[in-house]
């Protein structure tokens, strides 16, 4: 399966065009959170977004209330999947959206014990690809400019007992494009330029 994801594009809406030519030839297209700048833009976004791919999925990141990006995505015909688990050609897709606390208050932060909650509900899950905003602690993609590693500890604590066969993430942006290994699971943060990836 072809798959073609992207993250933080924080209303570049120039970056959806481009992510548009390379998304057209993938199974499925996926959106790992942070399409606006604290919420404002969300309807041009989605509306934006929904071209890319007939099978979209979508999970907020720390720039997006779940609630009404629920709404919105949905009655645009996206596949919001923060929370949840949709199985789709053999895989079985889960998303956790939102970052841990930050220093600007954005509409969406969460707790290491809303992770640990919300991942509980994908154990024992088959060919898992999990879809989070956030990355797994210590790894490249949670190192900050300042060296510091902001990732979750217990998304590193389910990909270490899970083994999911990938984990999508975002949210660092000086990470875009990276990708690094917990085990024998691959970790890539897409950035808002997109990544096609063969699984």
């Amino acid at each position: 399966m072809r798959l073609f994801a992207c993250s933080d594009l924080h209303l570049k809406l120039n970056l959806i065009e481009e992510a548009f030519q390379k998304s057209r030839d993938a199974d499925i297209a996926i959106c790992l959170g942070d399409i606006t700048v604290f919420n404002r833009g969300l309807d041009a976004a989605l509306e934006s977004l929904r071209n890319l791919n007939d099978h979209v999925m979508i999970i907020p990141g720390n720039n997006e209330p779940p609630e009404e990006l629920e709404e919105k995505a949905v009655a645009k015909g996206l596949i919001f999947i923060h929370g949840r688990k949709v199985e789709f050609k053999g895989f079985t897709f889960a998303g956790v959206g939102g970052s841990l606390y930050t220093p600007f208050k954005t509409p969406f932060e969460i707790s290491e014990e809303d992770f640990k909650r919300m991942l509980s509900g994908f154990k024992g899950s088959r060919n898992l690809i999990l879809l989070s905003h956030s990355p797994p602690f210590n790894t490249v993609l949670d190192l900050t400019h300042s060296g510091e590693h902001i990732g979750s500890v217990e998304l590193r604590r389910f990909i270490e007992e899970e083994s999911p066969l990938l984990c999508l993430c975002g949210h660092v942006h000086e990470r875009a494009g990276l990708s690094d290994r917990i085990g024998n699971t691959l970790l890539v943060n897409p950035g808002p330029k997109g990544m096609l990836l063969e699984v």
